[in-house]
């Protein structure tokens, strides 16, 4: 990997007023073309119509059951964020705390609910998936998201309770129960955050996932970075060209999260 300019992803509700215009502009911008720049072309390697994604270690592509979970979500945050830099530079991808007090008080941000802002699209609050070839019929519309009631989000202690699993198949597992619960609540009964095939044509699908990248950095400045089974190491990430080892220090991908070395908790969201 190219040395690359040093980022720091913060939480949405910590934005400033000119980085969350900025994150528009760059969602805006991406969901505006078609190509492998594009944001439903990057979307498309999750589900529909790639199906690259792992899941409690599975994968559409591979018969092997494997716990690539983390490091395939890595490295996918990883190229959606450079790709969203080379329209705004200075992006990087905000987590949303869903374990907050406001979280918790609010639901989804308003960042991501706000249907308009300034009399515009809010690119943040959905975007168009087109898939001609999705079976067993083409897609060709905006995305859906019908959130649960915000009390029923994880407690503010979830995180707390996360770092304290010391082995890494414990933590990953506990972990993604966590991560199918939130996109079940956001999607609801007929959302897309819901289906594995359409959740990252939802624009809160890359704010989602990164908390838990972040949650799982944590976790490693705990236990430690290279706390992962050696087998995992050289495994390849496809479509990306990266592996686990590749992954696992965030360092190495050119970003931290702010205030991971200080404290785990908080009130962002």
């Amino acid at each position: 990997m190219s040395s690359l300019e040093f980022s720091l992803r913060v939480s949405v509700r910590n934005l400033e007023d000119d980085e969350l215009e900025n994150l528009r502009e760059a969602y805006r911008q991406m969901q505006s073309i078609s190509d492998n720049r594009g944001y439903n072309f990057l979307a498309g390697y999750h589900g529909v119509p790639g199906f690259y994604c792992w899941h409690h270690q599975r994968n559409r592509r591979n018969q092997t059951a494997i716990r690539l979970f983390l490091p395939w979500h890595r490295a996918y945050l990883y190229r959606f964020e450079q790709a969203a830099k080379d329209f705004v530079s200075s992006v990087t991808i905000p987590w949303w705390d869903w374990r907050s007090e406001a979280s918790r008080r609010e639901g989804i941000p308003q960042a991501f609910a706000q249907e308009q802002v300034n009399g515009k699209p809010n690119p943040l609050y959905n975007s168009h998936i087109s898939v001609p070839t999705a079976k067993p019929f083409p897609l060709d519309r905006r995305t859906r998201r019908f959130p649960g009631k915000p009390s029923r989000l994880p407690a503010a202690d979830t995180v707390e309770k996360l770092l304290k699993f010391s082995d890494y198949g414990d933590f990953n597992d506990e972990l993604e129960g966590y991560h199918d619960s939130i996109h079940g609540w956001t999607g609801g009964r007929r959302g897309d955050m819901a289906s594995v095939g359409t959740s990252a044509y939802d624009p809160i699908f890359w704010s989602h996932h990164c908390m838990i990248d972040r949650i799982w950095r944590l976790w490693q400045l705990k236990h430690g970075i290279n706390n992962i089974p050696s087998q995992l190491l050289d495994m390849a990430l496809p479509p990306f060209d990266l592996t686990v080892k590749d992954v696992l220090n965030v360092h190495d991908l050119g970003y931290d999260y702010a205030g991971t070395s200080i404290s785990v908790g908080g009130t962002g969201g």
